[in-house]
């Protein structure tokens, strides 16, 4: 210790007094190094110490409070970057932030009272009526993506006005409302991926992400919804009276569960929750 503490570089700080001075651990130091956060000035060639400058304390102390919100690394990656630049786009970053941790938190709210319900079968009655109808097999035209809950609604009124577009401009016929096939989970961290198709009549061509097949149909469990109850994670007692219908009739899913939009979002939306079975 004696030979390092001799061996420092003169106006550099060693990796424990920054870390006191900062409140970051050394731990965390070594790790914003490896991802190339906050580096130091200087490391010893000999004993790979590492050493920073005093002008480094409000950058570290800067991470800190980033990390105290529980700002992901990516987001602190992508902050220092343009914090030389503009002090808005910085400022639209936490914005961005708090936002996404105020719907987490929505989201928790929401999952902390379906689980006091399920604490209390007696009162947990399923008030979603589930109906059986058939659903054919049709010709689609889709895109495929993947995509996280946050904004995903409003990539899919864009991606179904490409694919009303395309039926347009190449002749076919739309049949019905469009759909979204929900291929995988999807959260604020899950991605999917998300599949948006409309049914067509007629000569059809893909072109770029849009993708033309056949959609077999079958039976499926239905569950119409309206409202508020068309908003996420609120809608995903429809996804689960479905499934639990399915289960309880002694039959198994087929395909991925479909999300059938006949209005667009807001107070008077309806949608329909589609699980096809056998």
């Amino acid at each position: 210790m004696y030979t390092a503490l001799m061996n420092q570089p003169k106006d550099l700080l060693s990796i424990g007094t920054f870390a006191n001075m900062t409140r970051l651990s050394i731990k965390a130091l070594r790790l914003y190094d490896q991802l190339g956060i906050l580096q130091p000035l200087h490391i010893d060639p000999q004993t790979g110490y590492r050493y920073y400058g005093v002008d480094q304390l409000p950058s570290a102390r800067m991470i800190r409070n980033m990390r105290d919100m529980d700002m992901p690394l990516a987001v602190i990656r992508r902050m220092l970057t343009v914090l030389p630049v503009s002090q808005a786009q910085a400022e639209l970053l936490v914005r961005q932030h708090l936002e996404m941790r105020e719907r987490q938190l929505e989201q928790i709210r929401w999952q902390a009272r379906q689980f006091t319900k399920q604490l209390k079968p007696e009162a947990n009655q399923m008030n979603l009526e589930v109906t059986v109808r058939n659903i054919p097999t049709q010709q689609i035209i889709s895109i495929t993506r993947r995509h996280t809950v946050d904004g995903l609604g409003k990539q899919q009124e864009q991606d179904i006005g490409v694919l009303f577009a395309l039926a347009n401009e190449q002749g076919a016929q739309p049949v019905g409302a469009p759909f979204g096939i929900y291929h995988g989970a999807v959260s604020e961290t899950e991605d999917g991926p998300v599949e948006t198709g409309l049914a067509v009549e007629g000569s059809v061509q893909g072109r770029g992400d849009i993708a033309v097949k056949q959609l077999e149909g079958s039976q499926a469990a239905c569950v119409v919804i309206t409202g508020e109850l068309c908003h996420y994670p609120e809608l995903l007692g429809a996804y689960d009276a479905a499934a639990d219908w399915i289960q309880k009739n002694g039959f198994e899913t087929t395909q991925p569960p479909r999300e059938i939009w006949y209005t667009g979002p807001g107070p008077d939306a309806k949608w329909e929750i589609a699980w096809l079975f056998k």
